[in-house]
C-alpha cells in the first residue's frame, strides 16, 4: 500500500530533501527494542536505554503517577529548539500525571 509500490510512485510526493539527507547520514542496522511499549518509546524518544531512564519495567498507564524523567530530553524537544514543528500521532504511555509529562509539553 501507499508509496511503497513502484506502480504508484508517480502519485507520491517527492522527497528530494529526505533522499539527500539519507545519502549523507549513517544507517543503523542493529538496534534493540523492549517487549513493552513504554520502555521502547522512552528509548526511541531519548536515545537512551530504558534501564538508564527508569522506564524499563512496565507500561505507564494514564492513571499512574510519574513519567519519563524530565531531565531526559526527547528528540521532539531538541527538534523544537532547532525550529521544527512537532506532532504526536498514536499512543504516548510516558506520563500523564503532570502537565510536564504530557506529550504536548514534551515536544
Amino acid at each position: 500500500g501507499g508509496c511503497t509500490k513502484p506502480e504508484v510512485w508517480s502519485d507520491c510526493p517527492r522527497t528530494d530533501y529526505l533522499n539527500a539527507l539519507r545519502k549523507e547520514s549513517i544507517t543503523l542496522t542493529e538496534f534493540y527494542v523492549q517487549p513493552l511499549c513504554s520502555p521502547t518509546r522512552s528509548a526511541l524518544l531519548t536515545g537512551r536505554y530504558p534501564i538508564h531512564t527508569g522506564m524499563q519495567t512496565h507500561v505507564l498507564q494514564p492513571t499512574q503517577p510519574g513519567g519519563l524523567p524530565l531531565k531526559y530530553k526527547t528528540i521532539a524537544e531538541e527538534l523544537k529548539k532547532q525550529g521544527y514543528d512537532t506532532y504526536l500521532v498514536g499512543k504516548w504511555h510516558l506520563g500523564y500525571s503532570k502537565w510536564e509529562h504530557t506529550p504536548l509539553f514534551r515536544g
